[in-house]
């Protein structure tokens, strides 16, 4: 049994965690390859390697998976100090190349300094699509900062293999990340670049990306739905997601057929994100003005949102209690008292319609089937669960407050 537990012990040395071991760059010149500081990792890898993140066979593995910073030339290297079948004849290693392989186009090279020759080109890459909106963000390291975003559809030359490239990032950040069927034409491709100098040249790099799908709506109208969208690592912070969310909006808002704006599953991340641009771009409607927000959630924010947005009614209700909360003095206990009743009545809703469902199952049911759904519709538990339903909608709402400055 000793002898057991002693090779279990052995063979556990030989288990690497894969969010660790994958080591990914975006390379904009030479000395970037063994700088360490410019490596950044996984958050996921549960896709490719099993829920427990783990490869086994290796000892001090390292999966290079390096990236020129504008068109995306990739590096694939697997490196390790020791592997386990040069202790044990009988255990197999698991299949890392092999796994890797499955997720990264063809075209990649293996050779370090292939790829750092690759750098040269990318001089010759540009931005692909319609230029949509550019902006500044200052950097206290380089100063001020250029970022443009780009409107680009599958037909755009070269975009496809630059898409096959730029999508494996998904698998890493996005915990449910899928690969989506580009050829369908009904995709809109968002991309942001940041314009940076090289030896007097300028020169694109990827900073983020979305896509978007257009659904048809009965009978001549579309609707768009956010499905993707990622900023890579080292460009997150930097408020590039509210830039690149607040430009597809307005591209959408600037078209006669789209219905409104949706998110298929969308992350809290993503909500936090799509509450502080709505509030940006509801803020100056005449129906959200200061002075009409006491009065309440009214038809007039519905039809301004939806028509001069192309905001659903309920996202202009969130727009609405955010903007209510900013121009409610809390500390009064009346104005308080009257918008968490309003906040709460919305809240309500699902278990105003539980209730209804009760009174029709009072008629239908015996009296042993009606306690069984009774208890799931305790009032003094829906009395707490809408508490902490409000008190989520508050820290939310302060939340985007505080990125406007008003706490």
């Amino acid at each position: 049994m000793a002898g057991v537990n002693t090779m279990e012990k052995k063979l556990a040395e030989y288990k690497c965690d894969t969010n660790e071991a994958i080591c990914l760059k975006l390379v904009r010149f030479p000395e970037d390859v063994d700088d360490d500081s410019t490596t950044f990792h996984p958050e996921y890898s549960h896709q490719i390697f099993g829920d427990d993140e783990v490869a086994f066979g290796y000892k001090g593995l390292q999966i290079q998976l390096f990236y020129t910073a504008g068109n995306l030339s990739t590096l694939f290297k697997v490196k390790y100090s020791s592997k386990v079948t040069e202790t044990f004849d009988c255990v197999e290693p698991d299949g890392v190349e092999g796994k890797i392989r499955e997720i990264i186009p063809a075209g990649f090279t293996c050779n370090t300094d292939d790829f750092v020759s690759l750098l040269e080109k990318e001089a010759n890459f540009k931005p692909f699509g319609t230029l949509l909106h550019t902006y500044t963000v200052q950097s206290e390291e380089a100063g001020e900062l250029t970022y443009q975003i780009h409107k680009a559809d599958i037909n755009c030359p070269g975009f496809q293999e630059y898409h096959e490239r730029l999508q494996t990032f998904l698998m890493w950040f996005i915990e449910t990340a899928s690969f989506i069927d580009a050829d369908d034409d009904r995709w809109d491709f968002f991309l942001v670049f940041e314009k940076y100098n090289k030896d007097g040249e300028t020169l694109y790099a990827t900073v983020g990306y979305m896509t978007v799908y257009n659904y048809y709506v009965y009978p001549d109208k579309t609707r768009p739905r956010v499905s993707q969208m990622l900023i890579l690592p080292p460009f997150q912070g930097e408020g590039h997601g509210a830039q690149l969310l607040e430009a597809v909006h307005r591209f959408y808002c600037s078209l006669s057929k789209v219905q409104d704006i949706t998110a298929e599953d969308p992350s809290e991340n993503y909500v936090k994100l799509r509450d502080y641009v709505l509030v940006k771009l509801c803020q100056g409607l005449q129906s959200f003005a200061a002075d009409k927000l006491h009065l309440g959630f009214s038809t007039e924010m519905v039809k301004e949102a939806q028509d001069k947005l192309k905001i659903n009614k309920k996202h202009a209700r969130r727009v609405y209690e955010i903007l209510r909360l900013r121009e409610t003095d809390m500390s009064d206990e009346e104005k308080a008292r009257e918008y968490r009743l309003e906040v709460k009545k919305r809240l309500f809703g699902p278990y105003r319609k539980n209730q209804r469902e009760l009174a029709k199952m009072r008629k239908c049911l015996r009296p042993e089937e009606l306690v069984s759904h009774m208890g799931q519709m305790d009032t003094q538990t829906q009395h707490k669960e809408l508490e902490k339903s409000y008190q989520i909608v508050i820290r939310g709402s302060r939340a985007v407050m505080g990125r406007f400055g008003n706490h």
